[in-house]
């Protein structure tokens, strides 16, 4: 979206523009397709970094996104109980109090990653172990940020790589890939 200095004298300039060829055309009928299509163009042209923005968050969710698990896991005996089963995980993932010795869970966030037309940032989710200090794993997504000036012609707040009913069972799968769980 055209920055907010910008884009008063833009909407300006459109609606000049609209009324000049509107005011020149020699039907009725064409004056009405001639005001709704340049009033299209600009309204499109105002929202291009929206659209091409959308298009580049797409690409990266494709082809960079992912749950990724380089080496698994390997943990003391004393957290998991006699029947192998570890202590460590709960319904909601794993117990990161309890696992604090071995393992470091650490989150970044690149904020802008691809600034070229929308706003996008990586995130990515790490398990690290602390000795060596090896990344066994992470989760990379992307979120993409509306416009800045008129949110509400764009979504409503960021949206991510993985908002589908799917990420709960990738969540797990890595978990149980990660953790060599069976």
């Amino acid at each position: 979206m055209l920055s907010p200095t910008l884009f008063l004298p833009y909407l300006l300039l459109a609606l000049v523009v609209t009324a000049v060829a509107a005011r020149r055309a020699k039907t009725p009928a064409r004056k009405r397709w001639i005001t709704i299509g340049l009033l299209a163009f600009f309204f499109a042209f105002a929202h291009v970094d929206d659209i091409l923005g959308g298009i580049q968050h797409k690409w990266l969710c494709r082809e960079e996104a992912g749950f990724f698990v380089y080496k698994s896991v390997k943990l003391p005996p004393e957290l998991y109980d006699a029947n192998g089963k570890p202590r460590f995980m709960t319904d909601r993932g794993p117990n990161k109090q309890m696992l604090a010795p071995y393992l470091d869970f650490r989150t970044k966030v690149i904020r802008d990653h691809a600034n070229l037309f929308l706003k996008i940032d990586k995130h990515i989710f790490q398990v690290v172990s602390r000795d060596p200090e090896t990344i066994l794993g992470e989760i990379v997504s992307f979120s993409a940020w509306p416009s800045e000036f008129i949110p509400s012609f764009s979504h409503v707040g960021a949206y991510g790589c993985l908002n589908t009913p799917e990420e709960l069972r990738l969540w797990h799968e890595w978990e149980s890939r990660l953790f060599a769980l069976k």
